[in-house]
């Protein structure tokens, strides 16, 4: 689908379609790209993808133009949805049902967004990238880099979990480890940008990264038949998978697949929740938290660039934004697991959240909720050994 625009939602300024423009040049905020859908609206239905192959790709219609050649894919995309067994139980909700996002090539939500921002740089004859990560992210862009003949180097904190390293370095990816938090590393990685030493393909400031994550939203309307969960409640650190959730399914809607969006709400921990202090504010302005250390380690980012885009998103939707503290990231790990779903300590914040939502009754015992499963549990092992060890002690 051909870009009509990029359109800045901090300053409202919009510019033409341009390869690799991906701030807001008088702003310095990320861009959205903007579609006409008035030649899909009532022509493109869902039946159309009856017999396409079940990936993220069966939705180009909706997706950026890419040639066929220049498509790098792994099969991503087109998760399995389950249904909650346990959980619902012991959270007393009637209807509650998982997306396993974890089944994606390198195990988490991020090939979403990667498909489709390498192919997008392969289709430009882009030869070399950086990208800066905690590691998801840095794992999957590695994974697509190397798959595409891109030559890939990853910038990531001090503290971040050895497997994830690994998994960028099999992958082929350079990996230089900077002393501190998420926020110096990305201080270091914009001062090696300015000094033109790297072309920076952020995942969380590309408006090619930030699109695939739509495709999350489609799937769900496929795969449900039309029939939305009443919420859906979203970890966020930069926030790709809610806000593009948030854009598929107002294109969902523009084109005729569906009457309404679902509520999209927001879980982040306590310790990083720079979303929840401007909900709290009703403010549109996020505004940097303290980097502080949490078990979810994929949403420390404590000043989303998206952040005006998401709280406009989360304003939109009538959702809400909650924090949940460490023990209850770790009891939402554990009832998880009891379910037979081994995910890392970021997606179990959905647990926690899901329990304080229902008890404010903000989601209402007899509505029906879906929950992202972003990562597996592998991703981060020395957590994993670490509560595992822990529980040795009571058996």
């Amino acid at each position: 689908m051909k870009i009509e625009s990029f359109k800045c939602e901090n300053c409202g300024s919009t510019y033409m379609p341009n390869g690799d423009l991906m701030l807001c040049p008088k702003c310095k905020y990320p861009l959205l790209p903007i579609y006409n859908l008035n030649f899909l609206r009532g022509k493109f239905k869902i039946e159309n993808l009856k017999n396409r192959r079940p990936f993220l790709w069966r939705y180009w219609e909706l997706l950026p133009t890419i040639k066929k050649k220049n498509i790098i894919s792994l099969m991503e995309g087109y998760t399995p949805i389950i249904e909650s067994n346990r959980v619902k139980r012991k959270l007393g909700v009637k209807d509650l049902k998982f997306k396993l996002e974890y089944v994606n090539p390198t195990g988490s939500l991020k090939d979403r967004g990667s498909t489709m921002l390498i192919s997008w740089l392969k289709q430009l004859g882009i030869k070399s990238i950086a990208d800066d990560s905690s590691g998801n992210a840095a794992a999957s862009i590695s994974a697509y880099s190397s798959r595409a003949g891109i030559k890939c180097t990853i910038y990531m904190p001090e503290k971040t979990p050895t497997s994830k390293i690994v998994q960028a370095l099999l992958y082929g990816a350079k990996v230089l480890v900077v002393a501190g938090g998420r926020t110096e590393t990305a201080e270091k990685i914009l001062t090696d940008m300015e000094k033109g030493k790297i072309y920076y393909a952020s995942h969380n400031m590309s408006p090619y990264f930030l699109e695939g994550f739509k495709t999350f939203a489609y799937e769900i309307v496929e795969q449900l038949e039309g029939k939305l969960p009443d919420h859906i409640i979203f970890p966020v650190g930069g926030g790709s998978l809610f806000l593009g959730a948030y854009r598929g399914f107002v294109e969902a809607e523009e084109i005729g697949w569906i009457r309404h969006l679902p509520k999209l709400h927001i879980v982040q921990p306590e310790a990083c929740n720079p979303i929840v202090k401007a909900y709290e504010k009703r403010s549109e302005l996020v505004e940097p938290v303290e980097e502080k250390e949490t078990v979810a380690g994929g949403l420390k980012i404590v000043n989303p660039p998206r952040g005006r885009s998401i709280m406009k998103a989360l304003f939109k939707c009538n959702g809400t934004a909650i924090s949940v503290k460490e023990e209850e990231i770790i009891e939402g790990y554990l009832l998880l697991a009891k379910e037979g779903i081994f995910a890392e300590p970021t997606s179990a914040t959905v647990i926690p959240a899901l329990k304080k939502l229902v008890e404010d009754e903000i989601i209402g015992r007899d509505e029906s909720v879906l929950l992202p499963i972003t990562g597996f549990g592998l991703k981060d092992l020395k957590t994993a050994i670490n509560i595992a060890e822990k529980l040795k002690q009571y058996n």
